[in-house]
């Protein structure tokens, strides 16, 4: 059984005053909110009844479980506009923010934000230009927020408490470990986003384009700080340890019209929006440059892997290669093989290429200085974002096409994505697409996509260990949604007393083109999921209609 209990408090007014061209508003608040939780629960084995949920109907083993929690935030508001004769904007607001999550000597913030707007096309000496140019708009704009998202009591030292997983003198004993170290500096991760915009409408309005560019840096955010030697005894705690800068674009751009189709007005719309970013972190504690960690100048999303250089044709070249350069440490589950045979390099087997020439494949130091064979071969965040909107009405019959995709982000399948790596992640997986044979090397087909069959290979030898061979390209492109609609002629309509009836077919998820080395993964599904387990998207059809009185 769970119980929330919220308090809320929300206090404001507001103030407007219009005098001459100038309009004055003003918005003054405060804001407070606590929640408490509590949670009690018990499971058992051997219960008697089926039907009946008492914990008095458990004769075996009975287990209880609780816990509780609290936290509050308070704070103050504002909002301040001015508007003169429609030209000139302004505005500024901001928020003086305390939460209970942080120590009591760094709970509140203040964050502050203004934007202002110049409409161009309203002044005088535009006016020769406006026939052309019917509206432009330059805006900027500077604004903070703050993120107080850690762990409730993440600034308390606590000591876990449980039991022994065997029995002392017929007992579980119950254990109660050290506090893990904490950090008692923890306040605020600000983000601020500076932003310039431009507004154009042309050819009477029937252009449209809007634009942004943008930078936002994310200023003492909530990490784990500078990777601490093993005999440390613990893990690190998360403090207010990196700063990230982000850069990038959105553009919409816009077309409406019509004309005469057949002696009929026929309307159109198109409409297209694109945006994209890259974030690099700007600070950092990692004098090493360990990679395990974050490091100042690390593009956010990069992925480190090594350089595999195909199949080799013979067990003699195979041979030929390992006496050169040692694999074995990527190899796992090759030199596990239960024969001499099985353990050694052979025809089919992949090639790892020795990028620092130092006769073993391994990560090095793990650093940028020394990362071993690795490199960096792609990027998880989502490039060249996109979509376009299509839509049309003639003669009653209206019709709206969406189509939206990204255009670059690389994954690396998961050693337990069976969907993409079937029996190379686990021998007794029941997965087995039809034209898979065809895509496992063999003497009659050298080409093939995957190399020998090993199993097990995907989950602790080469397959598991990020490559540029089977790295991944989400980039997609979905039909996202077709709909087909007519409005049945007004003069029908009066004779049965109905204002409107249109009826109306469409589909969603209608098609997805993708670069994806697999029919049986959705690019989205495994963005959320790298498994790629997640239930399908599937194809939905509707007919309907809608009806007005």
């Amino acid at each position: 059984m769970s119980k929330f209990h919220w308090n809320i408090i929300n206090v404001f007014g507001n103030y407007e005053k219009t005098f001459g061209d100038h309009y004055l508003g003003a918005t003054v608040g405060f804001n407070q909110e606590d929640r408490t939780y509590k949670r009690v629960g018990g499971i058992g084995d051997d219960l008697l009844s089926e039907s009946l949920n008492d914990l008095n109907l458990v004769v075996g083993n009975r287990q209880f479980s609780g816990g509780a929690d609290e936290w509050a935030v308070r704070g103050g508001f504002y909002r301040f506009n001015y508007n003169f004769a429609g030209k000139y904007l302004f505005e500024a607001s901001g928020r003086y923010d305390g939460t209970s999550r942080f120590p009591q000597h760094s709970r509140f913030g203040f964050f502050p934000s203004f934007s202002v707007g110049w409409r161009l096309s309203e002044e005088s000496f535009f006016d020769n230009i406006r026939p052309l140019i019917n509206n432009l708009k330059i805006r900027g704009s500077y604004g903070s927020l703050g993120n107080q998202e850690v762990g409730t009591y993440e600034y308390i030292a606590s000591m876990a408490t449980g039991q022994l997983n065997y029995l002392v003198d017929g007992q579980r004993l119950t254990t109660t470990n050290p506090p893990a170290p904490v950090a008692n500096t923890l306040t605020w991760e600000s983000i601020t986003t500076s932003n310039l915009g431009l507004d154009v409408n042309m050819l009477r309005n029937r252009l449209s384009v809007e634009t942004d560019f943008y930078i936002r840096d994310t200023r003492d955010m909530l990490s784990v700080g500078q990777q601490l030697p093993g005999v440390f005894g613990a893990g690190e705690p998360r403090i207010n340890a990196a700063d990230l800068r982000t850069k990038g674009v959105d553009v919409s751009i816009g077309w409406n019209d019509q004309f005469q189709l057949a002696g009929k007005p026929f309307s159109y719309n198109i409409r297209g929006v694109f945006s994209d970013y890259v974030a690099h972190i700007t600070k950092f504690d990692n004098p090493d440059g360990h990679l395990g960690s974050h490091y100042v100048g690390k593009r956010w999303g990069e992925i480190w892997g090594y350089t595999y250089d195909g199949f080799f044709s013979t067990t003699e070249e195979a041979q030929a290669w390992a006496s050169i350069v040692n694999q074995d440490q990527i190899n796992v589950r090759r030199v596990q093989a239960p024969t001499a045979e099985l353990r050694m390099l052979q025809a089919g087997d992949i090639k790892i290429m020795d990028l620092n020439g130092d006769g073993i494949i391994n990560t090095g130091a793990n650093t940028l200085d020394n990362p071993g064979d690795r490199r960096i071969i792609g990027n998880s965040l989502p490039r060249y974002s996109y979509g376009l909107t299509l839509g049309g009405s003639w003669n009653g019959i209206d019709m709206t096409v969406f189509l939206q995709g990204i255009g670059r982000r690389h994954w690396y399948p998961d050693r337990n994505s069976q969907a993409f790596w079937s029996v190379y992640s686990r021998p007794y997986d029941s997965f087995i697409p039809t034209n898979f044979p065809s895509k496992v090397w063999s003497p009659e087909n050298p080409n093939a996509y995957f190399p020998l069959l090993r199993g097990y290979t995907a989950q602790n030898a080469e397959l598991s260990a990020a490559n540029d061979m089977y790295l991944q390209d989400l980039a997609y492109l979905k039909l996202r949604n077709v709909t087909i609609g007519y409005t049945l002629p007004q003069a029908w309509m009066d004779r049965i007393k109905v204002s409107r009836l249109r009826v109306y077919m469409g589909g969603e998820n209608l098609h997805t083109w993708t670069k994806l080395k697999t029919d049986y993964l959705d690019p989205e599904s495994v963005m959320s999921d790298p498994t790629g387990r997640s239930y399908p998207m599937g194809r939905v059809y509707s007919f309907g209609a809608q009806l007005t009185f």
